[in-house]
């Protein structure tokens, strides 16, 4: 059974970008917001791992994943955080509230994927039927 990934990025170009270098090895679930992104998590089976934008509408990527590791049934879940913005006391931020690893954009596809994969190889075998 493929694993599955939640992709949270208000730039539609980002996530059509990215869904493509996941699609052979993951369920990829696309969402724009952080609104719509903790509905999906409310009515649906945890994802293996969260990418998630810093910079979004309504919230930032900061305050989503403070919530996610609020709640003992995403406080789990891998989050790689991405940024467009250089600056080091958010990713340290965003490193001490939790994430598991954090990407400045522009970033190679490769090196995402690489990172995903190293997350997914630690995850028990079992976190997918969960």
């Amino acid at each position: 059974m493929k694993k599955t990934i939640l992709l949270i990025d208000d730039c539609d170009m980002m996530r059509r970008f990215l869904t493509p270098v996941f699609k052979d090895d993951f369920n990829v679930v696309s969402i724009h917001n952080p609104h719509d992104a903790y509905n999906w998590l409310r009515e649906n089976p945890s994802p293996d791992v969260i990418i998630l934008d810093y910079e979004l509408p309504e919230m930032n990527g900061l305050t989503l994943l403070k919530k996610l590791r609020g709640q003992l049934a995403w406080s789990e879940i891998p989050v790689i955080m991405l940024s467009g913005v250089k600056d080091a006391e958010k990713r340290w931020q965003c490193l001490e509230a939790g994430a598991d690893d954090f990407l400045t954009k522009p970033f190679h596809p490769k090196e995402l994927a690489l990172r995903v994969k190293l997350i997914c190889n630690r995850l028990p075998q079992v976190h997918s039927a969960a």
